[in-house]
Formats: C-alpha cells, sequence, structure tokens
C-alpha cells in the first residue's frame, strides 16, 4: 500500500488483468454503464498509457467486440470545451449545447474515454470531470451505455507537474498506484518484440527498467524510454555504440554508455541457426552472456513462430534445457507469452520433460 495515499500498489501487468476482468465481466452482465471508473497513479513512463492501450486490446478479445479508446488531455480543455457550444434552439428561445465531435462514439462499439495526465490540470479543471467519473455524462450528454472512464496521472512526488486532485473527484474514483516490475514487463516486451538486446540487458539488470532520476536529470531510463531505444535499434539497423547520441538522449549518457558495453556481449554468443538445427552443443555458464542468449532465442522464437517448426522449436527447448533453472524458466516464460505458443510447446518432449522436473521455477 502506499503510505501517502493509502491506496494499492500493482504491476503493471496485474493492473490490467484484474480491470480487464472487471469490465469484460461487466459488459457480459450488462451492467457496463454501471462499472466504477479507474483512476491510474504512477511514475513518469511507467506504463499508464500503454496499460489502458492493453486493456482495450484484450477486452476486444474476451468480449468479442471492438474496443477502442478516445485519450483526451483536460490540460488541453476548459469546461466549456468539454460541455460543447452554447446555440439557440429551434424556436430561438433556449439555449442548448452543441458536444464535442470528440464525444461522438460509435454505439456499436465498447470505447475506453482516457483522461490521461488528469493530475496535470489544475483543480478547477479537474472539476470538470465530476460529472464524466461518476454519472459518465457531459452537460446534458450521456456517454454511450459502452463506455468506460479511465483516468491516469503523475504524483505530486513525482518531480513532474501535478496537482492535488479534489477530493470530490477522487472519491468518484477507483484508484491505483502502478508500478513497474520486470516480470510484468518482460511478458509485454515478449508479446510487443521488443529488441533482444534490450530485454537481455534488463532481464541482466533488472534496476534499470526504471531507474531513478537526478533532480537535474532529462533523460533517464523508464519503461517508456526504453520503448524509444527498441524503437531506434530496430529502424536504424546499426549497434548500438553507432546510436550512441541518439541513445543518451533517450535514457541518460551514463545508461547509454553501460548498455553499449553489455551489447558488446552479443558477440560472444552461439550462432541461433546452429541452435535451430540441433548442431549447437557449447554450453554456456556466463551469466552475462546466458541472459543475452536467451533473449536473443525469445526474438527467434517471437518472430518465427508462424513458420517455426516443431523440430527446431524441440532443439530449442532441448538446448535450453541444460540451462540453469532459472534461466530455462525465463526462456519458457518469454514463450508462453507469444500467441498460440502454449500449443506448440504442448508437443514438444523435451520441453513437457523439463516441466515435470522444474515446473516450480515457472
Amino acid at each position: 500500500m502506499s503510505n501517502v495515499y493509502n491506496i494499492p500498489s500493482a504491476a503493471v501487468e496485474d493492473v490490467v488483468e484484474q480491470l480487464t476482468e472487471l469490465y469484460s465481466s461487466a459488459y457480459m452482465g450488462g451492467v457496463l454503464q454501471t462499472a466504477p471508473s479507474a483512476m491510474l497513479w504512477g511514475a513518469m513512463g511507467v506504463g499508464k498509457s500503454t496499460a489502458v492501450a492493453e486493456i482495450a486490446d484484450r477486452l476486444s478479445e474476451r468480449i468479442q467486440t471492438k474496443a477502442a479508446v478516445t485519450e483526451i488531455r483536460l490540460l488541453n480543455f476548459s469546461p466549456v470545451d468539454l460541455r460543447g457550444i452554447p446555440a439557440a434552439d429551434t424556436q430561438r428561445q433556449f439555449t442548448v449545447w452543441l458536444k464535442p465531435k470528440i464525444f461522438d462514439m460509435d454505439r456499436d462499439m465498447v470505447h475506453i474515454l482516457f483522461l490521461d495526465e488528469i493530475s496535470a490540470a489544475p483543480q478547477a479543471l479537474q472539476a470538470s470531470a465530476y460529472q464524466i467519473a461518476l454519472d459518465k455524462r457531459i452537460g446534458e450528454f450521456p456517454l454511450p451505455e459502452n463506455c468506460i472512464v479511465i483516468c491516469a496521472g503523475n504524483r505530486t512526488t513525482d518531480r513532474s507537474v501535478a496537482f492535488r486532485m479534489p477530493k470530490a473527484l477522487a472519491n468518484r474514483l477507483m484508484h491505483f498506484e502502478v508500478q513497474a516490475d520486470f516480470e510484468s514487463w518482460y511478458r509485454w516486451a515478449a508479446r510487443k518484440e521488443i529488441d533482444p538486446r534490450v530485454i537481455g540487458y534488463l532481464a541482466f539488470d533488472n534496476s534499470r527498467l526504471a531507474a531513478e532520476a537526478g533532480v537535474e536529470e532529462l533523460a533517464f531510463p523508464t519503461p517508456r524510454t526504453w520503448e524509444y531505444v527498441s524503437r531506434l535499434l530496430k529502424t536504424s539497423g546499426k549497434e548500438p555504440a553507432e546510436l550512441h547520441l541518439l541513445l543518451s538522449g533517450c535514457i541518460g549518457v551514463s545508461n547509454a554508455a553501460e548498455f553499449e558495453s553489455w551489447c558488446s556481449i552479443y558477440r560472444k554468443l552461439p550462432s541461433v541457426e546452429d541452435i535451430l538445427s540441433g548442431r549447437c552443443t557449447a554450453q554456456i555458464r556466463e551469466m552475462d552472456v546466458l541472459y543475452a542468449l536467451v533473449s536473443s532465442l525469445l526474438a527467434c522464437v517471437s518472430q518465427r513462430k508462424e513458420s517455426l517448426k516443431t523440430r527446431e522449436l524441440e532443439n530449442i527447448c532441448n538446448y535450453a534445457s541444460y540451462f540453469p533453472a532459472d534461466f530455462a524458466a525465463l526462456l519458457f516464460r518469454g514463450f508462453l507469452q507469444i500467441q498460440g505458443m502454449d500449443r506448440k510447446l504442448a508437443a514438444v518432449s523435451s520441453f513437457l520433460s523439463w516441466m515435470k522436473k522444474n515446473k516450480r521455477y515457472l
């Protein structure tokens, strides 16, 4: 529990799963309109926005209906903007309100109205969200029945622009403090095909996932900036050392240098193609190289999931079964996050044999 806010703290994955379960059950029961709105608190770049997108994706799968996210930043609006533009009625006797186009939602879909960076708005502007959060209305206009409201923002202790949330608004929301957690991030990274060097480095040193930033630091590691690093590596096709300036701009000079130095370990890795074919017999014992090899194999399986042959997967699992148990478990946990891979692994004898002896590690 957070000592400051008296709210539960949880990894991103746990919050995503709990809210997905809540909203999918409410939808199937026809009571989505009554489901309480949620507020995600957390440090910059911890993954709050990504969590909302993940909720939409999982919700779509579970209820077999498209779930879309409509993002609003209150700081870009005034209370009048949210209510709409006043206009005369047809008899020109009363004022009516024309609601903003952003709230024109397809009623055949499920919508997540995402009020991002809500704590960056002054309290007077946050107050405009009272009715949205509790009554799911904007002035005289109700939101569609299949509409979920989720808010997110930084805490006042996060060295960011943040105002205290009015208690009247706070009492209309379920609150969660979202924390960076490597295991949660690792499962997400495996699904999203994050560059294997980034996965391997952070598996080697979990503390670098979301390092504490100094008072004056502008570039520092967070789940968000590591995703930027992955994009830069994939887009350029260059070695990390060749991108030192760009990487430093994302995660800071010292962190970029340490990451680049660690990436040189990749030169020591055995050939993935040799492992796939069953030709590789070299046994790796150095921990840093093992972390790199696990992330390399995970990336290979993720990229080839459609074309990967059962024999190739058998060879990988057989090779990995000789790893120390915690490293084999790290690899297999990543495999199980890849869509459809659980069915393929069910036909791999070396994986099933390892599971019988070491299931506790998973």
